[in-house]
């Protein structure tokens, strides 16, 4: 069976901006026009949008997340489902630690890695995996292999791909990877070579507006899928501009699957 995918975080505007609650009717009428049979989305950081978003995604009534230590969603992460959900599971990063950086720095990542991790859902009909992430931030601009964040960012990666193998049974990898495609750590990425990326040509999914001045967009969100036999259909972005008004930082991948 086929399988229409959409990934998007949709919370990390500028507190200038409304809320996740407040912009979810926007965002999720445009999701309800594609069609689509799972939807990934990050930073979900309370019940209360979680309960805005699944009210206003009719064709998608089913929801998988795990509740975190506040009894909010997990990772700030959610998917919904036009199929029904099998088993569901939670892996936390909590164990990928910051070797590099001073002291303030390590502190400030252990916390952010300790929130964060993959979601991973079983589709019995479609008879497919997806699983939903976000890593952690580089907030510094430097993508080489000599910034404090590169060790940090592979060991999450690490620990993404051991609770995520890529195998044989068909399996899409969705989020916000926070790690830029143009630079070294794309190689981890994609583990290797052992996930297919159909978006390999490079969209910018981070919103330059949101950067600093001079800053260049990079793409930092993926939608992996394996094995590198499954038949990717079409792909496409939603959310590329602010028109009328901007409803998150990133753009969405989408891809059709199968």
């Amino acid at each position: 069976m086929s399988i229409h995918i959409v990934t998007f975080n949709v919370c990390g505007l500028p507190t200038a901006y409304r809320p996740v609650a407040d912009r979810a009717p926007g965002f999720c009428r445009e999701l309800e026009r594609h069609d689509l049979d799972v939807v990934n989305l990050q930073e979900v950081w309370t019940r209360s949008a979680l309960k805005v978003i699944r009210a206003n995604l009719p064709s998608l009534p089913y929801v998988a997340w795990r509740r975190g230590i506040g009894g909010q969603p997990a990772g700030g992460l959610a998917t919904f489902s036009r199929h029904p959900i099998g088993r569901v599971s939670y892996t936390s990063f909590r164990r990928a630690l910051p070797p590099a950086g001073g002291l303030r720095f390590r502190v400030r990542r252990t916390i952010n890695t300790f929130l964060q991790g993959v979601l991973v859902v079983d589709l019995p009909g479609p008879g497919v995996t997806v699983a939903n992430t976000h890593l952690t931030a580089n907030k510094d601009g430097d993508w080489s292999a000599g910034n404090r964040h590169f060790p940090f960012q592979a060991a999450q990666l690490r620990r993404l791909h051991a609770a995520v193998p890529a195998g044989d049974r068909p399996t899409v990898l969705t989020g916000d990877f926070n790690v830029a495609a143009c630079g070294p750590l794309y190689p981890d990425v994609v583990d290797g070579g052992r996930w297919h990326d159909p978006f390999e040509s490079g969209p910018v999914t981070f919103h330059p507006e949101f950067l600093p001045p001079g800053s260049d967009g990079h793409r930092i969100d993926y939608l992996l899928c394996s094995p590198s036999t499954y038949p990717v259909v079409e792909t496409g972005l939603l959310f590329t501009t602010g028109d009328p008004v901007f409803l998150s930082d990133h753009v969405a991948l989408r891809a059709r699957l199968g």
